[in-house]
Formats: structure tokens, sequence, C-alpha cells
């Protein structure tokens, strides 16, 4: 992934990036007037760590980040670091917990990409793997909606998913596809060991290579008229009950 800029906008986002990811800090720009009241902390914290800090207008900041709610603070920095798979599947060899991996097959909508970086980092999981072509990548909005999360996970691109689960079973990982056509339940499937879970597209789901690559497919029962949940609630579900069977 490349050190292209982002914006991140919001006192819990950019603290978080400045505190987690200093060195990926470029410039700190406060809304005049804030400067002295709560961002007083933020922009400390910048000078401290060297970011460069403008005290700039309401209009200048709204026409820099956009109309989305920034609180008055935007910090423009680099792109999180990413690391291969061979070096994550590394990593957790030589780490005593179960492995909990989480792989984003084809996501479009970069909310729905970051909100299941925030999930996965909610969840604790040790990586995402995504794809680095047809799917949506780290934007402004990814890092807006992961919050915090952009530089709490790791984060691992891939040229193909079918290969890359294929590489994740050889380690010893079962690897289960989330599917609202399954018949099978969450709820049956052993979590325990170590897990990866793969969820898709928005519209289309797994693809069919991705689908014939994992262990297990799994649906989550619904009792409504709804069919399925969205992307990163199905994540939610997936990640916690693997969370809950491992106590």
């Amino acid at each position: 992934m490349s050190d292209h800029s982002l914006l991140v906008g919001g006192f819990h986002a950019v603290s978080s990036s400045l505190n987690a990811a200093p060195e990926k800090c470029v410039e700190l720009w406060v809304r005049r007037g804030l400067e002295f009241g709560k961002a007083a902390e933020l922009i400390d914290l910048a000078r401290t760590t060297g970011v460069s800090v403008q005290i700039v207008t309401a209009n200048a900041i709204d026409r820099l980040y956009g109309m989305e709610n920034h609180q008055g603070v935007v910090l423009k920095r680099k792109s999180p670091s990413t690391v291969t798979l061979k070096t994550l599947l590394e990593n957790i060899a030589q780490g005593e917990r179960i492995p909990l991996i989480l792989i984003l097959d084809n996501i479009q909508d970069p909310q729905n990409f970051g909100a299941c970086l925030r999930v996965a980092d909610g969840a604790g999981v040790d990586g995402v793997v995504f794809p680095t072509n047809h799917s949506a990548h780290v934007s402004n909005t990814v890092a807006r909606v992961a919050s915090g999360a952009l530089d709490a996970i790791t984060l691992v691109p891939v040229p193909n998913i079918a290969v890359a689960i294929k590489q994740i079973c050889a380690a010893n990982i079962w690897v289960t596809g989330a599917c609202d056509d399954e018949v099978t339940s969450l709820y049956d499937i052993d979590f325990t060991l170590g897990t990866a879970i793969v969820v898709g597209n928005e519209g289309t789901g797994l693809r069919k290579l991705t689908r014939d690559r994992c262990d297990h497919l799994a649906t989550i029962p619904m009792r409504g008229k709804v069919s399925s949940l969205n992307v990163a609630s199905a994540t939610s579900v997936f990640l916690f009950e693997t969370l809950r069977q491992r106590g």
C-alpha cells in the first residue's frame, strides 16, 4: 500500500493517529477558536511529536475535509502500515494465542470496509486480509469509519484471496465462510481452534472459488423477515461468537 495522504477528522480519530502512529502524521489543522479549548491537548501532542499545526478558519477546514463531521480538527497523515501474509502467519506461529483472522472478499463499500476494521479490532483479530484489486482500500472514508482501529489492526493486502486461503489452511487455521444461503448455523461450528472468518461482497457474497476453498460455510440464523445482515453486522456476529466460544 502506498504512502498516499489521508485526511482523518474528529477528536478521537485524530488522537488515535497521533498516539499510535506519530511517524505517519504530517499536519494538523485546527479550527480557529478551538486552539485554547478542547483541541489544546491535540495541539500539544502534535507539536511534541513534530507534527506541524495550522490554525485555520471554519471555511478552510470545511473545504479541506468536506461537510462531514470533523469537530474542527483534521489530520493529514500517511496510510497505515501493512504486512505480507507470510509475515502474519509467521507472527501467529510464534505467538501463544489461538489465531483469529478476518478475510474480506471483495468488499466494495469503504464504509463497510472501515466498519469491518473497527469490529476486527474490537474482537482482537490477528490480521485483516483483503485483495489488492476489486476491493475498497484505505481512504478518508475508511479512516473516518474505522476511527482508532486504523493503526491498531494488522492490514494484510494480498493479490489473490483464494491463494491466501490455501496458505492460511496450510498453517492449520480453519476457514469458515459466511453465507446467507447455507443451512449450517455458525453456532454449530467449532471456533475454539485456529479460525479465519471470510465475509463477501455486499451484493453477491462470497465468490465461487472463495467458497470452494473454505473448510466450512455457515449462516447466521435469522428470525425476522429480513433474510440477512449487512457485511459489517455479519462480521460482528461471527467474530464475537468466536470470542464467546473461547471464553
